[in-house]
């Protein structure tokens, strides 16, 4: 029998607001700008010069280019490539796009790679693989000569950081309910939540946060802008509604594995990893009114510590839901902890539910976007109080990164705000392989 072909792994993506801020970099992307310049008049690809308007279009897009281009040779993709998504025959720009990355970006693609900037590849359609591009070895050994280093990048203005997206309904592809970014316009309240975002990105980025090298890989310590997500669900009607999701996604640290966070530096300090304990129960509970138990709300009789992740990841099932569920959903990857397999969906609710009988008409109803959102505010109102005191915080989902001469405040904040939210006790927990002073 033949052996399956085994898919290749997928390009990363080009940034289209990745841009330059550093020297170093400015200037490779003024010389490639003045060579494309160039190369248009000895070619004579171009009659007439560019409206004003097209120029600083056509500007932003070799500056975009030349960024992603650069950032690839510091920071190689799995593939050695990235994936650009061309809109031909596209109408119009959305306010997710960059326009400087319109239909004339192809022909720029074109021009570099006949300038032996980069290298071009259309798209393999036997993988559905998009269309791609490469540095070439002279680009590199330029970007290595100047010295280029992660802190001359930054990004393009115009960026949105307020996400909508539209959740399909499952099972039905072909029913008319199609997932993707919601083109939303703008009212009062997402004006200001775009503007709180923007001020913790300010923060962030002239922040001293470094990475001490681990020997694992290199880690990109000045991806650092944030973006706040929401999700708007089937049922939910055609007018955007911003009160499901709203996390906030983007931060380098976020995709780290928890072991290489140690490395992490804020102002020069280990950092200490503070969470909400028990959260989503925690807030499924100030929906109904009630206090829960003391302790461990997952600690339930049954299942050792060790059955703790698996049960998490149950109750948060239960709560996503909005239906009564039958049976466990496939694990959506090998890694997913799991429950022992006499543990059915009816005896752990049952289970979970004679510890916490307050919880019952929480589960199968669709909770979890709404829990998430208050999450996301807790989050959001801590992170705008830490920065009024000059703190530096990186956020996760349900808890915060600071500095470890700062931990104990931040814990006090957290707790603070999370009562004033909630009207219930939020208790927080100090993570850290280094000791933590007072």
């Amino acid at each position: 029998m033949k052996n399956a072909r085994v898919q290749p792994a997928r390009h990363r993506c080009f940034d289209q607001w990745r841009g330059a801020s550093g020297p170093a970099l400015r200037q490779l992307v003024e010389e490639t700008v003045a060579a494309v310049a160039q190369h248009e008049v000895d070619t004579a690809a171009r009659k007439r010069a560019r409206r004003e308007a097209d120029l600083q279009r056509h500007l932003e897009a070799v500056e975009g280019v030349v960024a992603n281009l650069a950032h690839t040779v510091l920071m190689p993709p799995e593939t050695g490539r990235l994936a650009v998504f061309l809109q031909h025959g596209a109408k119009g720009c959305g306010r997710y796009d960059n326009p400087a990355f319109g239909k004339p970006f192809t022909g720029l693609l074109s021009r570099l790679d006949a300038m032996d900037v980069l290298s071009f590849r259309g798209p393999v359609a036997m993988w559905r693989e998009a269309s791609s591009i490469a540095p070439t070895v002279s680009f590199a050994s330029q970007v290595r000569a100047r010295g280029i280093r992660l802190s001359d990048f930054g990004r393009l203005p115009g960026e949105e950081t307020i996400l909508l997206k539209q959740k399909a309904r499952k099972g039905l592809a072909h029913s008319g309910s199609v997932g993707g970014l919601v083109d939303y316009e703008d009212t009062a309240s997402t004006v200001e939540m775009r503007k709180t975002v923007e001020g913790l990105n300010i923060h962030l980025e002239v922040a001293c946060v470094t990475f001490v090298d681990d020997g694992r890989g290199p880690v990109d310590h000045r991806q650092r802008r944030l973006l706040r997500h929401f999700v708007q669900l089937p049922d939910d009607g055609d007018a955007p509604r911003f009160d499901r999701g709203g996390r906030l996604f983007g931060g380098f640290w976020q995709n780290l594995k928890r072991d290489r966070r140690a490395s992490i530096r804020v102002e020069d300090e280990p950092i200490v990893d503070l969470d909400f304990a028990s959260m989503f129960p925690r807030l499924a509970y100030a929906t109904t009114g009630k206090e829960p138990p003391p302790g461990d709300l997952y600690a339930i009789e049954g299942l050792g510590p060790e059955h703790r992740p698996a049960l998490k990841l149950a109750v948060n099932t239960f709560l996503f839901d909005d239906f009564h569920r039958p049976s466990w959903p496939a694990p959506s990857s090998e890694k997913d902890p799991r429950l022992p397999a006499e543990w059915t969906v009816a005896r752990t609710k049952a289970a979970f539910l004679a510890r916490h009988p307050a919880l019952r008409g929480c589960f199968g109803v669709g909770l979890g976007y709404s829990l998430m959102h208050r999450e996301s505010v807790i989050l959001i109102h801590v992170l705008e109080e830490m920065r009024s005191r000059g703190v530096v915080g990186l956020s996760l989902h349900d808890g915060i990164l600071v500095p470890r001469s700062r931990a104990c405040e931040a814990k006090a904040v957290m707790e603070m705000i999370g009562r004033e939210i909630t009207s219930q006790a939020l208790p927080v927990t100090m993570k850290s392989s280094h000791p933590v002073m007072a």
